[in-house]
């Protein structure tokens, strides 16, 4: 019939009917190839063309993205294919949209994403040189050194990580941490500009023992609800619910700050053990911006979300300045959505520093901030950055904090009538590029310090 309607050809849905009409349609009574795989319950392999596809070795595929300084090598961190199912089911605790891999005090994602080797490639000719890799261990964090001479990188054992460097002409490499990394809530490590030490998260010489969970419970789950009607809470995948889990957060996230000499492989503690988000050595080596977790925590928001604390540190620990302080986001912030793993969300148009970086050319930090509101003055009167009333917008600014980063060690670089989204320098810090964002349209542009009147 088919054939008749279309002039002896069948139509495009015929062609598809009949390409599936010898396993779904079988004479009655008869079971197809279909049904007998489900009801034989066991794993199957496909075509021998859709295997084919679904198994080439896409990571072995090389992209030339990692350079050295002087762009001569690159690092190509080799991986082994999919996750096997044994690291994929390694034991794992769940606390808040953090997961943590509490045999080898990491991240879940360090483990499951790491490699298994690190090949440094030749930009001249293509020829390689493999990092020396312990056996049966895994490798993540490959990162070159300022010089652009050696390779750091974490070695991942089932129950410890330890950071590595090795010569990049060579491939020879020796483990420079003795106390095992806590790669918990930072993964990674930094590099002074000489190259001769490494920043990072080392575990505390007298950790307690981990957390048990109590045999019986230890009162009521509670959660309070704000009484608010400004609520911006969503339903999120992953959550703590217990004293417990709180307790297991701090003694995961809970880790000691440290500056390693490369060459002696000898470690130097700054300051006390803290729940240590983020690490961000300035480019002379002699301060650290440092930011921590702080309670309270909470049973009705991720982890992302919870308060924490921006500092300046010096190398003895000392907190010089406090760039920035976020309070826990439970929702109830008109400005912010809490954020999670997959989720949107973040910081609306708040007041305070933003964009903290350290300058390229080492002279302390560079960050934006509007003026401060009159005294008299509430919020803007139109979202910042759109025409509205007269006197209603405030400058924004690019400013410069310095050693030893009290309120008089600020000044203005540059000024904006517009609120700006972004800024960065020029690798001499002459020239400053900076970004504005207005009903959707982008504004980029840059100007010469030195005649900062012209864009």
């Amino acid at each position: 019939v088919c054939r008749d309607a279309h002039g002896g050809r069948q139509c495009q849905m015929c062609i598809r009917v009949s390409a599936w009409a010898p396993v779904g349609i079988q004479a009655q009574g008869e079971m197809s190839a279909v049904d007998r795989v489900i009801q034989s319950e066991q794993f199957v392999s496909p075509e021998a063309a859709l295997a084919e596809a679904a198994l080439a070795p896409r990571w072995l595929n090389v992209t030339l993205s990692n350079a050295n300084a002087d762009g001569s090598r690159f690092l190509d961190e080799v991986g082994d294919g999919p996750i096997s199912m044994e690291r994929f089911s390694a034991p794992f605790h769940e606390l808040g949209g953090l997961f943590v891999d509490f045999r080898g005090n990491r991240d879940r994602n360090v483990a499951r994403r790491s490699s298994v080797g690190i090949d440094v490639i030749s930009a001249r000719d293509g020829s390689k040189i493999a990092m020396e890799v312990p056996q049966r261990t895994r490798v993540s964090a490959a990162t070159w050194s300022p010089d652009g001479s050696k390779i750091a990188y974490n070695v991942h054992t089932p129950n410890e990580t330890h950071i590595w460097v090795g010569d990049a002409a060579t491939g020879r490499a020796r483990q420079i941490t003795r106390e095992p990394v806590l790669a918990t809530l930072v993964t990674s490590f930094e590099w002074s500009e000489d190259s001769r030490s490494i920043a990072t998260v080392l575990l505390p010489r007298d950790r307690s023992a981990m957390p048990t969970p109590p045999t019986v419970p230890q009162g009521p789950q509670v959660k309070v609800a704000e009484n608010t009607d400004m609520n911006r809470l969503r339903t999120y995948a992953s959550l703590m619910a217990t004293p417990h889990d709180k307790a297991l957060l701090e003694w995961h996230a809970t880790g000691q700050l440290a500056v390693i000499d490369v060459e002696r492989r000898r470690a130097t503690n700054v300051g006390a053990p803290a729940m240590i988000r983020s690490i961000d050595r300035s480019p002379d080596g002699l301060y650290l911006r440092v930011t921590t977790m702080v309670k309270p925590f909470s049973y009705v928001v991720p982890v992302s979300s919870f308060g924490r604390v921006e500092e300046i540190w010096d190398l003895e620990g000392n907190v010089l300045a406090k760039v920035q302080d976020t309070e826990l986001n439970v929702g109830v912030n008109p400005g912010q959505t809490p954020t999670a793993p997959g989720v949107g969300g973040g910081a609306g148009q708040e007041d305070g520093p933003r964009e903290v970086a350290w300058r390229p050319d080492g002279q302390g930090l560079t960050f934006l901030e509007q003026e401060a509101r009159a005294n008299d003055e509430e919020d803007d009167a139109t979202p910042s950055g759109e025409e509205g009333e007269e006197g209603t917008r405030r400058k924004d600014r690019v400013m410069q904090w310095t050693a030893p980063f009290d309120e008089g060690s600020k000044s203005v670089v540059y000024e904006s009538d517009r609120r700006m989204s972004s800024h960065r320098y020029s690798e001499d810090a002459q020239v400053l590029f900076a970004r504005e964002t207005a009903r959707g349209n982008v504004h980029e542009f840059a100007v010469l310090l030195d005649t900062p009147s012209e864009k």
